[in-house]
């Protein structure tokens, strides 16, 4: 599945443009600001119902505006299809699919897989643990559906838990019959979601200490490991011992919305030692090893989205990391740059087959 044209309006700071793609590699070129980095972030908000860098859609309306529009359409081995994005200020926005309304946005995660790698994935390695298990979720979600429901639900659940303690507080009453029920769901869904998670990041340690060792060219061994306090006890059993601590603090202090990852080269935390190179390294292989895991769980090859990938590496890793790319694991491949005469060079001494886009100022000329 590949994108053939994409149509912006009043996204971020383009008023209306649209483009069209036909080969492999799409290459972006254009000065810092001009919109290379929110042209991949509309196509990536078409596969997954959202923007990789803003939390809140009212952050994407152009200035002066009160909605925008995207609209994409994919090529896939059967037909086309046409994805549509429509929001406006303080209205629920709407995602179809040819023109048909999809009654939830779970419904169209995973039907075009995509991976975007940013010079903001920094905060996985330097962040707190809600990022490595927006990673986690991410990677999980694209290619189980089931997986997706299940962790909209826990959270939904959470939240019903954090007001009940709240409400709580307020009356000085205790509901010990809805906490009872609450644990229940919480720990149905949080068991699940902790076992996938195990199943998940098993295989993908293998996968990720593959690319990490191509794209380094070194021998030092990474590695990924999964943190939960359901290695130890039940969700429910869990949530039983820590509900005096959690009333205390109106809010649910232990389960899989705990869950961390753990990062280490040759067993040394790469936070605190891991060199710049290292760490690009080191986040470049798991967005990799995340088209290889979708690929292998959908039999569908996702979209890869690079910004700025040309500041992140060094030309040794530069060059291997376009010899990866050009091994077709991926169904096109769009890549940013402020530097047109650096990126061209290494597209043609590369030789591949791609598509040249210019962006001035919130437009493609």
């Amino acid at each position: 599945m590949y994108l053939r044209s994409l149509k912006l309006i009043n996204y971020k700071n383009y008023r209306q443009s649209e483009a069209h793609f036909k080969k492999p590699f799409v290459l972006i070129n254009g000065d810092n600001g001009s919109g290379k980095t929110n042209l991949i972030d509309a196509v990536y908000y078409l596969c997954i119902c959202k923007s990789y860098f803003a939390r809140q859609n009212n952050l994407l309306v152009r200035h002066g505006q009160d909605f925008f529009r995207l609209d994409g359409t994919f090529n896939t081995d059967a037909d086309d299809i046409v994805i549509t994005c429509k929001y406006q200020t303080d209205k629920k926005k709407e995602f179809l699919k040819n023109n048909a309304v999809y009654d939830r946005l779970s419904e169209h995660v995973g039907l075009i897989p995509v991976v975007m790698i940013a010079p903001d994935d920094i905060e996985i390695i330097h962040d707190g643990s809600e990022e490595r298990r927006k990673f986690l979720d991410t990677a999980i979600a694209q290619s189980d559906r089931v997986y997706l429901q299940r962790l909209i639900l826990y959270n939904k659940i959470l939240m019903q838990r954090n007001a009940l303690f709240r409400k709580m507080a307020e009356d000085g009453r205790r509901d010990h019959t809805l906490i009872n029920a609450l644990n229940h769901q919480l720990s149905e869904h949080g068991d699940f979601i902790y076992a996938e998670r195990k199943k998940f990041v098993m295989t993908f340690t293998q996968t990720f200490t593959k690319m990490y060792q191509l794209l380094s060219d070194e021998k030092e061994r990474p590695s990924v490991t999964y943190q939960s306090a359901l290695a130890e006890q039940k969700h429910l059993q869990l949530l039983t011992d820590s509900l005096e601590k959690d009333i205390d603090a109106q809010r649910t202090t232990t389960g899989i919305h705990r869950d961390d990852l753990k990062f280490e080269i040759d067993q040394y935390p790469l936070k605190e030692t891991g060199s710049q190179g290292q760490i690009k390294s080191f986040l470049i292989a798991m967005k990799l090893a995340q088209c290889s895991m979708i690929t292998a769980a959908t039999n569908k090859k996702p979209l890869l989205l690079l910004d700025d990938i040309f500041e992140k590496l060094d030309k040794k890793r530069l060059h291997i990391l376009f010899k990866m790319l050009k091994g077709n694991d991926f169904s096109q491949v769009f890549i940013t740059d402020a530097d047109e005469k650096r990126s061209v060079n290494y597209f043609e001494e590369s030789n591949v087959e791609y598509d040249h886009l210019q962006v001035k100022n919130g437009e493609i000329v």
